[in-house]
């Protein structure tokens, strides 16, 4: 197993169904809620990358070996090929006569798999790579005001995959980048290029960093800067005498404990996904890193910069909350428990199962 391209690792079958098969569970096991990009699509993605999907017409998947998850090029693989199968479909004979046909030449064997592939995309609901939305959620005209909440479900350049959500006002009289776009009767909100120049630019920052960000635009007031992240993931996958793993692996407070499960590991798979939640909003009642992969930011500056930092968040009263879980199989779950407590922070850790 090596790297086939920067940041990018080739997960050949059957390794790939595999760990593809043990990252669904992890999502599923994961409880996400409404902070993290939609599980009902990932599901649909994940499934459509396996073989039992594409029935052997890929030999794999990339994946950002970085983060342990699908890259883009496997990401936007279904999305594509079911624009595709949507219009080849009436094309193709029925699918009991390429069925008939298999046996005459690999051709007919590849249309027929090709078919029942293209027919199953039509079933399934994709998670998107870029989605952006823009939510009104109070217009008060007579003081030329409007909120809004910007929600953006992206892959990440670091290759996590995640929902932005953001709560903003914006006064009128004072926009010199105006941010959102209104309709004629002040009901329906769309994004302008400003907006999504800036969300895209700042989506890879913490929350913290986002938040003071989007102050420095004239006559925008942000309530809640929120982040859901998938990843990283880490696995193990047993073939062949080998142990397939993640080649880009980050040390990490959960490090030790990894290790000591490689070296028990035998013949099982492995598998340590993680989901965080990073939040900079007025409303948080305290301001602390539960997440022992991720300091708070005011925890890193070096003294030189700390004035500045001290002056900004004095001009924005907010407080910033991190939180990681993690889904690990049962092997780690003690380990992981005790890594988190070791840094000072108690995480959810439920084990994978199946």
């Amino acid at each position: 197993m090596a790297l086939v391209a920067l940041h990018t690792q080739h997960l050949l079958e059957p390794v790939s169904s595999t760990y593809l098969g043990m990252l669904g569970r992890a999502i599923r096991a994961a409880r996400l809620n409404k902070t993290f990009p939609e599980r009902r699509q990932l599901d649909g993605t994940l499934r459509a990358l396996g073989a039992q999907a594409h029935h052997g017409l890929y030999d794999g998947v990339y994946l950002d070996s970085r983060s342990g998850l699908p890259n883009m090029a496997s990401f936007t693989r279904p999305l594509a090929d079911r624009g595709v199968g949507e219009r080849a479909l009436d094309g193709y004979e029925d699918q009991a006569a390429l069925d008939a046909k298999r046996d005459e030449a690999e051709v007919f064997a590849r249309m027929a798999a090709k078919r029942r592939y293209f027919e199953l995309l039509q079933t399934l609901t994709l998670a998107p790579v870029d989605e952006h939305r823009v939510l009104l959620r109070r217009h008060e005209p007579e003081s030329s005001r409007a909120s809004f909440r910007v929600e953006l479900t992206k892959l990440d350049g670091s290759g996590a995959y995640l929902r932005v959500v953001i709560d903003l006002t914006q006064t009128a009289s004072v926009w010199s980048h105006k941010l959102v776009d209104l309709d004629t009767k002040g009901e329906v909100a769309s994004g302008t290029e400003a907006l999504r120049g800036m969300v895209y630019r700042f989506a890879s920052y913490d929350a913290e960093t986002l938040f003071i960000r989007l102050h420095e635009l004239e006559g925008v007031h942000v309530e809640r800067v929120q982040r859901g992240i998938l990843g990283p993931m880490r696995f193990s996958i047993p073939h062949e005498g080998e142990h397939v793993t993640v080649l880009e692996s980050r040390t990490d407070a959960t490090e030790g404990a990894w290790s000591a499960a490689c070296q028990t590991q035998g013949d099982s798979p492995l598998m340590m996904a993680s989901f965080a939640t990073d939040v900079a909003a007025l409303d948080v009642r305290e301001e602390k890193s539960n997440d022992p992969l991720a300091p708070l930011l005011s925890d890193g500056i070096r003294d030189v910069e700390r004035a500045r930092y001290v002056t900004l968040r004095e001009r924005y009263p907010f407080r910033v909350y991190k939180d990681r879980k993690f889904v690990v199989t049962p092997s780690l779950v003690d380990g992981v428990r005790q890594a988190c407590v070791a840094v000072g922070c108690k995480n959810l850790v439920y084990p994978l199962r199946g």
